[in-house]
């Protein structure tokens, strides 16, 4: 007669724990990966909540040429560009991806924090704390002089490069693959956006 807590007993159920651990990660990748691919692009009359007539926008379209102007019409099946004056249509269908023109606060506060400290820290660094009020008054000054050039380049700079967010298009995807060697269970997943 065999012992019920002998060693096939124990084989089997770390064999079956295996099992399960294996089937948990591709029933994870599985999920997550069909909501990953599930979720479709939004409808281009979508689009209207989150860009204006006159906005300055670009076009990728499907085949891989890019449209940059300001937009001058937005209907479900088509939008129009006005690109040095000249109106150009694109149907929905061609459209790849639409991006809004960034506007320059992001630059105003990046340059509003950088030129307000710079102006500090030089102000400090130029006068000694035995300068009393002087060291006040030097370090007011100089980080008033600090946050408007940090302002007026912060907004140059954001001004002068070509950032835009996309409001139509791809979405980031992750896909995932499972993981199931001896001794590690899970998931790779890889983002790209």
């Amino acid at each position: 007669m065999s012992d019920p807590g002998g060693p096939m007993p124990h084989a089997i159920a770390a064999l079956a724990s295996h099992l399960m651990r294996i089937l948990g990660s591709v029933l994870m990748v599985a999920l997550s990966t069909s909501s990953a691919h599930g979720q479709a692009a939004p409808l281009l009359a979508d689009v209207t909540r989150q860009v204006e007539i006159g906005d300055r926008v670009r076009v990728l379209r499907v085949d891989g040429t890019e449209i940059r102007g300001e937009l001058s019409a937005l209907e479900p099946s088509f939008l129009a560009i006005d690109v040095s004056g000249r109106p150009v249509r694109i149907d929905a269908a061609d459209v790849h991806e639409i991006g809004v023109k960034d506007g320059v606060w992001n630059g105003i506060l990046i340059g509003l924090g950088a030129g307000l400290s710079a102006g500090i820290v030089s102000g400090l660094v130029m006068t000694s704390p035995d300068d009393g009020n002087l060291r006040g008054a030097s370090v007011m000054l100089v980080g008033a002089v600090g946050l408007g050039l940090g302002i007026g380049l912060g907004v140059a700079l954001d001004a002068a490069s070509a950032h835009h967010r996309t409001i139509y298009g791809p979405r980031p995807t992750a896909p995932a693959s499972p993981i199931a060697t001896r001794g590690l269970y899970g998931a790779t997943i890889v983002v790209r956006w």
